[in-house]
């Protein structure tokens, strides 16, 4: 009987592994020899993975999926760890929330759609697949997070677009890249109030000017009236952008930099500008702006 016993537990785990090996794990064999729980979620993550990302993203996650050679911007080189959308200090790795964002809202203006409709639990197991492709998810762990503070300007919103409007155009200098939307004069006005020199004020400042980046071409930074805001229009998404920046851009990060008035003021004045985009207001606005270039020309 012991015998049979023990020819029986062999069988039973010759099976057992033999299921295992049957599994191609690719690039999350680092984790294995976890618990039947993390396996079943890298499962999970890895089938959703094959479902909605292999198309762009590629088997291998390198970014060279069969659709990849038709879109433009790439998709993201997985294997990396590198994103440009992430509450993290400089170099550090995106947390799980962050990955967990881009998949829930998307890149507006890009091919990365939302994938606001796949379950809560199904986009968590999707980050868990993510992260093995780069073994320093596993090593070293995200970044550490940026710290952003709560909301000053509630309660009396256009006190928070009118302080945003001035840290834009003269103390943050988002003129210097993106358009400027205020007339010359104004612009000197704001640049006066932080006793900051008033002939900085580039020749081209209704327009927005490309600048390097480290993703391997020149990034022209949006246009607030006419261009989509990749992560979302709405300051509460606006301000994890204008705190952490954009990494890899020659968009810093500002949230050691400004005080939550000016932090949120930029997320408040920005905010009014995207609800422009695309409306009579915003033609309105820019004619105005064009109108008064012409005047100071004379």
């Amino acid at each position: 009987m012991r015998i049979w016993i023990c020819g029986l537990a062999s069988g039973l785990a010759a099976l057992a592994l033999a299921g295992c090996a049957s599994e191609d794990w690719g690039p999350d064999e680092m984790l294995s020899g976890g618990s039947r729980l993390e396996q079943a979620v890298l499962a999970k993550g890895k089938h959703s993975y094959q479902t909605y990302c292999v198309g762009c993203h590629g088997d291998k996650g390198d970014g060279n999926g069969p659709a990849a050679r038709f879109l433009d911007p790439k998709p993201r080189d997985l294997r990396k760890g590198r994103v440009k959308f992430a509450a993290v200090t400089s170099g550090g790795l995106p947390r799980d929330e962050d990955l967990a964002l881009t998949l829930q809202h998307g890149l507006s203006g890009t091919s990365m759609p939302s994938w606001a409709l796949i379950p809560g639990d199904e986009r968590a197991a999707l980050v868990t697949y993510i992260k093995t492709f780069h073994e320093g998810f596993a090593k070293k762990g995200a970044g550490t997070a940026i710290v952003i503070p709560a909301d000053p300007w509630r309660k009396d919103p256009a006190a928070g677009i009118a302080e945003g409007e001035r840290v834009y155009h003269a103390f943050a200098a988002c003129s210097s890249c993106h358009p400027a939307y205020v007339p010359r004069e104004r612009i000197r006005a704001h640049l006066t109030s932080f006793n900051l020199p008033v002939d900085g004020v580039r020749p081209d400042a209704f327009v927005a000017v490309a600048k390097d980046s480290e993703w391997g071409a020149p990034i022209t930074p949006p246009d607030f009236l006419v261009d989509r805001v990749k992560t979302g229009p709405r300051r509460e998404q606006l301000i994890r952008v204008i705190a952490a920046g954009v990494h890899g851009t020659a968009m810093p990060s500002w949230a050691a930099s400004l005080s939550k008035e000016q932090l949120w003021g930029l997320a408040y004045y920005v905010e009014s500008l995207t609800s422009r985009r695309g409306t009579p207001a915003a033609t309105a606005l820019k004619r105005e702006l064009e109108n008064s270039e012409r005047t100071a020309t004379r």
